[in-house]
């Protein structure tokens, strides 16, 4: 049956053919069996139009059940062979590959190419759809399977210039590189080539085959991670947009940089002789004169902070305070929670290389993990490596813009991006000096200039080299090479050692920081380069013995360089700390009990002000009142039936609009800002009347009113005013989304959820609806074999293999999965054994 029929039939489900008796049931004297009053006699065409309905009742729940067995019967004959022996084209010698209870594969290859070949057949066995709808999203192809929906996204990325930054990485490799990386798309090669007939079920259900795998393809994945973790150029339009609606003084109220919170972890540098000058008030002025722009209001969104946790958790601990003297190193990386999870574990060992982690589909090497001498983890530092360039096009010639008194050709691209079920979409990308031109609002055309477009940003060796590293020296020589995006990268060894470095390219600039939109006729904003590799943040065994960083600010007062103002709020990098400090002889299972933690010290700061204020204007609302007792007897932990997190995060959002409202209209929605609460408490603590809310005798009141507005709006959204029914975990639903889950029945086939939740944004256990830890890794140097890391989900992205969501319940509850590492351990827990031969090998096993 075609798909297009399985799709129809499964969106009109049948109705269900059964018998009915008329009229009371009477009971035979003789026989004691149920026997019906009869009835008059139908008239045939009533009859024939009820055997008419029954019969074509009866042919639709027949169609309905073999579309749904066609269905599962085609999707299981996709999965992949895990046992056995395989003869494949591309291999050079044989490649064992053990799986354990969970699907992970370990691979043992004789040779560095025939291991990445491996990687890039075992990936392709699970993950293969995933690899193509990525690669497809890097390239603007998207629209092509999916139809208009995804045509934004499309235009977005070839306005950006994805494939044309692709295509040049790749002709910028090194032989070396080149080698390795053609090695791994052979392996995914043989996977799709030997697989024609039994590709995942997401190519049938759309119709469509997926062409080979290119060198350029990895590296479109590598951007697409650059973007999702870099891209602030919208931050830069919010704050021009608010700068222009309120002035500078009520500016730099809204945006501070810093808080009493941050535990900054890099050492003081030297740098240069002159230092960063964080836009001073002239320049702000100056950029002030030129930022009159309320029409961007077109280009911003409303933010809901509460779903945005692009972050993440890591830290390291020196044997002094681990139970068995040998460090310990945690990450948790924060990313969106879909179908499939975002990382896939993989063991790579050949004679050079012997390593255990996660890695992205797609791309060779393990991104996150642990060799025989060294371990490492990651968050995001996010920099500002992002700028906007207001260009000067010639009204005469349109291709020509203004550039220190001269005209300059800009290049321009046509596109013609294919539309499922509609026509072509022609797109003309323009690229000036700074970068193509993204925006075209507000009569200005702004060009971005990114660090992730520049040549030679897109070197994918550095992993390999980073999965080789035995040592510190080895480590921060193999992070030289990674321009980005910027990571907050921590480090243990075998010996003891622990440390911390954040590499990547951040632009040092001739004038201001880029936080606004800058003209870009003149070279007066241009990069001037990068912050030198040797002065970007770093430490190296800290007397302290510990290393944590949860996105906020990682460099201390003083700091010779500009990396952002848009740190995150340090919340969960002070309750890390808090926890870390107050423990003692650690193990991987306290490791795990502070990944887990879900004390909320954002809401517990909130409190504190409510309680304050409630003292000084006490509320004579009863319901108020209740609330403020619950919010007093809280301990802080936003557990899944508590209505205090409820309470509070309405509150924040109300209190917000409160302050914000009188100086932006309903345009108060576009403020969004790490630091957000560093701006009210300063607001609270220093009494600015300036942002006193018209009407409010003092702060007390506002947020008192604060506190009403939110009861008011919690008891729409749950339909109810008993505030001892309000339980936060429902409010929060986590849902993993496959992307076809738009389409008839899917999300009931693919999608996994929703489930009520603990946490919040800005606990350790960061939750939201759609994002949160993407993997959760621990890693033991005094036994490797001890160390644990899981999935969200599992390893597969196939609906019916058992390793599916096979991981989600201890994930989800908190738990952990053993990562072996040693080749006894790993043969010992294996449960399927694939052998991948050279073809024309004399070795048993049938040719694929």
């Amino acid at each position: 049956m075609p798909p297009s029929l399985i799709l129809s039939t499964l969106a009109y489900p049948s109705p269900q053919a059964r018998w009915t008796l008329k009229g009371p049931l009477l009971r035979s004297p003789m026989t004691h069996t149920p026997t019906a009053v009869p009835e008059k006699p139908a008239d045939s065409a009533t009859h024939r139009l009820r055997r008419s309905f029954t019969a074509a009742g009866t042919l639709l729940a027949l169609l309905a059940a073999g579309a749904i067995g066609w269905f599962y019967w085609r999707a299981r004959v996709s999965l992949p062979e895990l046992d056995g022996t395989l003869r494949l084209a591309g291999v050079q010698h044989p490649v064992e590959i053990l799986r354990d209870v969970h699907g992970i594969p370990h691979l043992r290859a004789q040779s560095l190419p025939d291991l990445l070949f491996s990687q890039g057949y075992v990936t392709a066995q699970d993950r293969l759809w995933q690899m193509d709808i990525s690669r497809r999203a890097a390239f603007g192809e998207l629209a092509e399977i999916l139809g208009p929906r995804a045509l934004h996204a499309d235009i977005q990325n070839r306005t950006l210039g994805f494939r044309e930054a692709a295509d040049r990485a790749v002709a910028e490799l090194d032989p070396d590189s080149r080698r390795l990386l053609t090695a791994y798309t052979r392996g995914v090669n043989a996977f799709i080539s030997t697989h024609r007939d039994r590709l995942p079920i997401e190519f049938v259900i759309l119709h469509y085959q997926p062409r080979p795998w290119r060198l350029a393809d990895c590296f479109a994945v590598a951007l697409n991670m650059m973007k999702t973790l870099n891209s602030s150029w919208r931050i830069d339009l919010m704050r021009e947009f608010i700068l222009s609606r309120v002035g500078p003084q009520l500016y730099r109220d809204m945006f501070p940089d810093s808080s009493p919170l941050d535990h900054p972890v890099a050492e003081m540098v030297r740098g240069p002789v002159r230092a960063v000058q964080p836009s001073p008030d002239g320049l702000l002025a100056e950029l002030f004169g030129v930022s009159r722009h309320p029409s961007l209001a077109a280009l911003l969104h409303p933010w809901d902070r509460s779903t945005l946790v692009l972050g993440s958790n890591d830290w390291v601990v020196s044997g002094a305070h681990t139970n068995s003297g040998k460090p310990l190193l945690s990450n948790d990386p924060h990313l969106h929670l879909g179908v499939p999870s975002v990382w896939y574990q993989i063991q790579l060992e050949s004679p050079e290389v012997d390593v255990t982690g996660v890695s992205l589909p797609g791309i060779p090497a393990v991104i996150i993990g642990h060799n025989q001498r060294i371990a490492w983890g990651m968050t995001n530092t996010g920099p500002d490596v992002q700028d906007l360039f207001i260009e000067k096009f010639n009204p005469q010639h349109s291709n020509q813009y203004l550039y220190n008194g001269q005209w300059q050709q800009a290049e321009t691209r046509r596109e013609m991006i294919h539309v499922r079920g509609r026509p072509d979409y022609p797109l003309t990308v323009r690229v000036t000096r700074h970068g193509p031109i993204v925006s075209h609002e507000g009569g200005r055309d702004l060009a971005l200039e990114w660090t992730a477009l520049q040549p030679h940003a897109l070197n994918i060796s550095t992993f390999m080299k980073l999965d080789e590293a035995q040592n510190w020296q080895q480590f921060k020589d193999a992070l030289s090479t990674f321009s980005g995006p910027e990571q907050n990268m921590v480090y243990a060894d075998a010996d003891g050692n622990i440390g911390y470095y954040a590499p990547g390219w951040v632009p040092v600039r001739k004038k201001g920081d880029g936080s606004l939109p800058v003209p870009g006729d003149t070279n007066e904003y241009d990069w001037q380069g990068y912050i030198p590799f040797q002065d970007l943040p770093h430490a190296f065994n800290p007397p302290y013995g510990i290393i944590a960083t949860a996105n906020s600010r990682v460099v201390p007062d003083g700091y010779p360089y500009f990396i952002t103002h848009d740190w995150e709020a340090p919340w969960r990098t002070a309750r890390i700390y808090q926890l870390l400090e107050a423990r003692q002889k650690m193990t991987v299972a306290d490791m795990l009990r502070i990944d887990s933690d879900i004390y909320s010290l954002e809401d517990k700061w909130l409190v504190g002000w409510l309680i304050k204020a409630a003292k000084a204007r006490p509320p004579q609302n009863p319901q108020m009142q209740e609330a403020l007792g619950i919010l007093g007897k809280w301990n802080g932990e936003a557990r899944m039936h508590s209505p205090a997190p409820l309470i509070c995060k309405f509150t924040r959002q109300a209190l917000l609009e409160r302050l914000l409202r009188p100086k932006l209209g309903k345009d108060y929605r576009f403020y969004h800002w790490g630091l957000r609460w560093t701006f009210v408490d300063n607001a609270l603590q220093n009494q600015w009347a300036r942002w006193l809310p018209p009407g409010d005798a003092d702060f007390n009141v506002t947020l008192m009113e604060s506190l009403q507005d939110a009861l008011r709006r919690i008891a729409r959204l749950t339909g109810t005013a008993d505030e001892l029914r309000w339980q936060w975990g429902r409010t929060i639903p986590l849902l993993f989304r496959h992307p076809l889950d738009a389409l008839p029945l899917m999300k009931y086939i693919f999608d996994v959820g929703p489930f009520p939740q603990r946490g919040m944004a800005t606990t350790v256990k960061a939750t939201t609806p759609d994002l949160g830890p993407s993997m959760r890794m621990v890693v033991d140097f005094a036994h490797f074999n001890h160390s644990v890391n899981n999935l969200p989900l599992g390893e597969s992205g196939q609906i019916f293999s058992p390793y599916y969501k096979d991981q989600f319940s201890a994930w989800y509850a908190g738990r952990s999965f053993r990562m072996l590492f040693s080749n006894h351990a790993v043969s010992a827990a294996a449960v399927h054994k694939l052998t991948l031969e050279p073809l024309g090998h004399s070795a048993g096993g049938a040719a694929q």
